[in-house]
């Protein structure tokens, strides 16, 4: 995904919560009556009683003004059923008076039409900022936790943030609510999307894999370790969508994440592998930007069960093991 930064407009307005949470002390009964009050109000306008204000925001920042509104309106019809809306990509350029680095903080997530639960793909607070410099301008994304269906609409949503000096100095990166919308194709393929919001347009890579199956990853060292001084980066792709991947993990300069078995914590473990396709996970172990070791695995499809690889750099032994499963319409 990728963010270009475009000129802040002077009127940019708060975005307005439906309901105010402070950790575990969420006035329930306070929202319950926003609710019930949104749904009279909307009622009244229904039966042209009450008309629509007009919100400035609409003309200043639609795409901001639409997500507001689709806040409102989640709130109101299935916070009792799947939670408040409040719960739960490569810089070009900078511009409105933002300077590198850009501390970044918020949500990314995506909706389909299986469960109307929320699908994370980016999700931090301000005390966990990502770092974006003008070398390395691309979000982490850590999800989805299961694959996107493509049966109706998947609505993105994003509230985007950079951190400022105090809270009140914090800037609105970006804050959305568009839906994709495309034709079904006949072979999988990569679409890009681009929406523009607040100080910045997002670019989304999407790939599109039809007769798919969902795999789910995981890697566990077996001999060796992992040593310091040398960066991992697990990946995986399938050749249906061409050469891109997506980034399991990439362990920056921090120790690799391992549990006390040996698991290895991957940020993201779901892929989408065509019937007749194949994944391949890899790994690298770089070194100040260079490839040192590069080894790589293959699996194919199976309906169900698991298949099992191995992955060995030398100085570390690694078995791979992933896990399929049909996509089902009904989570």
């Amino acid at each position: 995904m990728e963010v270009e930064m475009q000129r802040a407009s002077e009127g940019d307005l708060p975005v307005k919560a439906a309901a105010v949470s402070s950790g575990d002390n969420f006035d329930y009964e306070a929202e319950a009556r926003l609710v019930a009050e949104a749904r009279a109000s909307w009622e009244r306008k229904a039966n042209g009683e009450e008309e629509d204000e007009e919100d400035p925001e609409m003309w200043l920042d639609y795409n901001a003004y639409e997500a507001g509104r689709f806040r409102d309106t989640w709130n109101c019809l299935y916070f009792g059923y799947f939670g408040r809306f409040e719960d739960t990509i490569k810089v070009a350029a900078i511009s409105g008076g933002l300077q590198w680095p850009l501390h970044v903080f918020g949500k990314i997530a995506l909706r389909d039409s299986v469960d109307h639960n929320r699908n994370m793909v980016f999700d931090r607070t301000r005390d966990n900022c990502q770092i974006l410099t003008q070398e390395v301008p691309n979000l982490k994304l850590t999800g989805p936790s299961r694959a996107v269906l493509l049966l109706d609409p998947v609505t993105f949503e994003v509230d985007l943030k950079v951190k400022g000096c105090t809270e009140s100095e914090d800037r609105h990166l970006s804050f959305l609510a568009v839906q994709f919308l495309n034709m079904i194709p006949h072979d999988s393929c990569l679409r890009i999307r681009a929406y523009t919001s607040k100080i910045s347009t997002l670019k989304f890579t999407l790939g599109i894999v039809i007769y798919s199956l969902e795999a789910t990853i995981s890697v566990r060292v077996s001999g060796g370790s992992w040593p310091d001084g040398f960066r991992a980066q697990f990946a995986a792709h399938t050749a249906s969508i061409g050469c891109e991947e997506i980034i399991l993990l990439d362990s920056g300069d921090d120790k690799l994440p391992v549990t006390g078995d040996g698991t290895i914590t991957l940020g993201r473990r779901v892929a989408s592998v065509e019937v007749s396709g194949e994944l391949n996970v890899s790994v690298k172990a770089l070194q100040g930007g260079e490839v040192i070791v590069h080894r790589e695995s293959g699996f194919k499809p199976k309906k169900a069960g698991r298949s099992c690889g191995t992955l060995d750099v030398g100085f570390c032994q690694m078995d791979v093991s992933v896990a399929w499963s049909l996509l089902s319409a009904e989570y």
